[in-house]
């Protein structure tokens, strides 16, 4: 019974941390994703944008969105399941690697860890890319003992198909069997019923995209064309800011807590230290991990979007780190009873951690909440507001708004329109400040909360 309560334990913590600290909207890839979804459910396909190419990533959207609407919770309700199979699937990785205990300890991280708690609920692909990643191995682990008919390993590539689908970034895992094929000297023939499910995965998308675009790499044209053409090229456009990017940046965001979110730094810090010592004492499951952990650090930091020039592979942000949370969940797991003795401080770090931050998430969308709130109650043919207020109030309309909506910077007349002021969104002097009207004096103020104001001219 002990091994299966370590699991449900670790299971029961990640549900309530991620209740409890449920982000909601951002108004950022979230609602494009959301705007794609339900085009996509009204027969309207298309493929110009980044998010438009994952498929694997936004099939099980649509099916939320068929099943209970679109809303902040079937949006993200993959990611959210998807983060709690991840931490089964550490606790079952970590059964081959260690005992029990080790397992329960590895499983309880990535219950609790800041990041992957905080991004189970923001609609990006890198969790669920982690999750199927994870299964991946687990099959490819369980194909070394015994596959005499390769069922085994035609699942792992399937598997890595499917977590193709939902983000590119999974030809990475090529790096890993190439480096367990150098350290075994196994036969290559035994490592293709995994290629060939993931060739033909890229061939069946192929053609996909030659059909509706006239381009079988697509995917790859659309990425060059935002990353590398654009975003990329804006910034990266010294020598310094590149070498920063690649020796300095994955590290930094990782490891220093003072750099991101307080905590993880010194979370991910323990976990190495542990992968570090077990290396020195050649155990075998933290060469696995650590081989697992590595490709993805060495990719991240190394794989160019462009050669000339040469540009990093993308931006790095928080929410593309999850597929490092198993292979140090399993480096700190492989400490056995030690690690079970630490697993209190880890949790306390993470929450302490989760509560600095709880805030930070809830902005984006607070006004427009509040501003739904009113329209309900006091319905309105023409609203005017910021263009990202906008954007979340078309959202929680299921992008079927039932009144006109106008960003100021488009408005031409305001008579007979309400006026909405979010002071987050409109706030100067920030990244993300929309320019607001000053308020003339004839403006009539008809409603106010914290978070807004809203006029009737």
């Amino acid at each position: 019974m002990a091994p299966r309560a370590g699991l449900l334990l670790a299971l029961t913590l990640a549900a309530v941390l991620r209740i409890l600290y449920f982000t909601g909207l951002q108004t950022g890839d979230d609602i494009v994703y959301s705007r794609i979804a339900v085009d996509r459910l009204n027969g309207k396909v298309g493929v110009s944008m980044t998010q438009e190419t994952r498929a694997g990533f936004l099939l099980p959207m649509m099916v939320s969105y068929a099943v209970f609407g679109p809303g902040e919770v079937p949006l993200v309700l993959y990611n959210v399941l998807c983060s709690l199979g991840l931490v089964a699937a550490v606790w079952f990785l970590g059964r081959r690697f260690t005992d029990w205990r080790g397992a329960t300890a590895a499983a309880m991280v990535a219950a609790c860890h800041p990041i992957l708690v905080r991004y189970a609920s923001e609609c990006h692909s890198d969790t669920p890319l982690a999750f199927w990643i994870a299964l991946a191995v687990m099959a490819f682990l369980s194909a070394l003992d015994d596959d005499p008919k390769r069922r085994l390993r035609i699942l792992c590539g399937l598997l890595l198909g499917w977590a193709y689908l939902h983000k590119e970034s999974t030809i990475y895992m090529g790096l890993f069997f190439a480096g367990h094929w150098a350290a075994t000297r196994r036969d290559w023939k035994w490592y293709l019923p995994i290629a060939i499910p993931v060739v033909a995965v890229f061939v069946a998308e192929s053609i996909g995209f030659a059909a509706l675009t006239g381009n079988p790499l697509a995917r790859y044209a659309i990425i060059r064309h935002w990353h590398a053409g654009r975003y990329m090229a804006e910034r990266y456009t010294t020598l310094g800011s590149i070498l920063d990017r690649q020796f300095l940046e994955l590290p930094k965001l990782l490891f220093t807590p003072w750099y991101g979110r307080n905590g993880t730094g010194l979370i991910n810090l323990a976990c190495l230290t542990a992968g570090a010592y077990l290396l020195w004492k050649r155990d075998l499951g933290a060469r696995i991990a650590a081989g697992w952990f590595l490709v993805f650090y060495a990719a991240y930091c190394f794989w160019p979007s462009s050669l000339s020039p040469f540009l990093p592979g993308f931006f790095l942000f928080e929410w593309t780190l999850p597929v490092f949370g198993a292979p140090l969940a399993l480096l700190f797991g492989g400490l056995r009873g030690r690690a079970v003795v630490l697993v209190p401080v880890i949790l306390l770090v993470s929450v302490v951690t989760l509560r600095s931050a709880s805030d930070q998430g809830a902005v984006f969308a607070a006004g427009a909440r509040d501003a739904r709130a009113w329209l309900l109650k006091n319905p309105a043919a023409r609203v005017i507001t910021d263009d990202k207020t906008m954007e979340n109030l078309d959202f929680f309309e299921g992008h079927r708004p039932s009144r006109q909506y106008t960003p100021f910077q488009e408005a031409k007349e305001f008579a007979g329109a309400v006026v909405i002021v979010d002071r987050f969104w409109t706030e100067q002097g920030k990244w993300w400040s929309r320019p607001a009207p000053a308020v003339p004096p004839s403006w009539r103020k008809i409603h106010e909360t914290e978070r807004i104001t809203i006029y009737r001219p």
